[in-house]
């Protein structure tokens, strides 16, 4: 089993774990390396079918682990050697807690208040030259006792409060911010909920920011998730109508995560398709995935929508995906997402 005492007298940046060992298989000792809160990266290897290799990375970023890569054994020089550079980060990121701990209202109203719910930056390259296009925005509570907090863990109270206007104005305001103060350039991508478009000055509230920052709406990025833009009413059209006639551009989230009709995207005025991360993950060894991301890809083209694919982690997943012709990558490979002193540092 694995060694308690190591893991809490020292910090293990990547662990190689082989699918089977003697005693217990590599699964089991996955599930005991999550219970000691592995913070690190890992790196799979097995002889087995490339199926059974793709079903033990999804069970391993469920668990939470970060930047998981799986490598045939046995695995070569120049295949190990990967493996480490790409372990090597040149700018150091934040830990984001994931413990779930129960906050209440006042403590994020206290949040909000004290400007501790900070913007995570994640770049956005694109495949045609490598060079940067953009940012998304993500948010993040600087908690004094517990470090940087992922959204899930105050998500419902946004949710309890319909607090979705006062989050999404705050996380656009201090981007617009940090653009105007020339911290950030190019595109700004932020996440919306369906609430957002529900609220009938939406999208007037939008303008004038941008407008208020000197920023141009062209260059602004609204998201919705798949299973959200499904649940549309009168108000969201309005807003969707008034933001395009504005040239701010509309992004449909995590596709391909979602189980809605396609002919939904007929009706709606989307620019740009993200495409979810559980399609991108081991694309390139997949014959069944490959294949969906072919017509995904195909489909975008012919309804003139830019192409993001989300949780590019190595090097053989971009360069797979930049010959499917896919416009931006966004994930670990090209950059964590990390707040605006620490890209200020790269």
């Amino acid at each position: 089993m694995i060694n308690k005492a190591i893991c809490e007298q020292q910090e293990i940046d990547l662990v190689f774990c082989d699918l089977s060992m003697p005693g217990e298989d590599g699964l089991t000792f996955l599930n005991a390396l999550k219970k000691q809160n592995f913070q690190g990266k890992l790196c799979l290897l097995s002889g087995h079918d490339k199926s059974i290799i793709a079903l033990a990375e999804m069970m391993c970023r469920q668990l939470g682990f970060g930047m998981v890569s799986s490598q045939m054994k046995p695995i070569s020089n120049t295949d190990l050697a990967s493996v480490l550079h790409s372990a090597i980060e040149a700018v150091p990121s934040p830990k984001v807690s994931d413990k779930v701990i129960e906050f209440l209202r006042s403590d994020l109203d206290s949040a909000f208040d004290s400007h501790r719910l900070v913007n995570f930056y994640q770049p956005q390259c694109r495949f045609a030259n490598d060079t940067q296009s953009g940012n998304e925005v993500l948010i993040r509570w600087d908690h004094p006792q517990y470090g940087y907090i992922s959204p899930m863990a105050f998500l419902p109270i946004i949710d309890k409060e319909q607090w979705h206007v006062r989050l999404f104005f705050y996380v656009l305001e201090q981007a617009l911010e940090d653009h105007r103060s020339e911290k950030l350039s190019g595109s700004i991508s932020v996440n919306a909920a369906l609430a957002n478009f529900g609220d009938s000055n939406f999208a007037f509230q939008v303008l004038e920011c941008c407008e208020r920052y000197d920023f141009s709406p062209q260059n602004l990025i609204i998201e919705m998730t798949e299973m959200e833009v499904y649940k549309h009413n009168p108000t969201m059209f309005e807003n969707f109508a008034r933001l395009r006639l504005n040239d701010v551009e509309l992004a449909i989230d995590d596709f391909g995560a979602g189980y809605s009709s396609l002919i939904k995207l007929a009706d709606l005025p989307f620019t740009e398709m993200k495409i979810d991360r559980a399609l991108i993950t081991s694309c390139h060894r997949d014959k069944r995935k490959n294949a969906i991301l072919s017509l995904v890809v195909s489909m975008a083209k012919q309804l003139d929508m830019r192409l993001v694919a989300e949780g590019v982690e190595d090097n053989e997943t971009w360069a797979h995906l930049q010959s499917m012709g896919i416009d931006l990558c966004q994930g670990y490979f090209t950059g964590r997402p990390q707040p605006i002193e620490y890209k200020l540092m790269a």
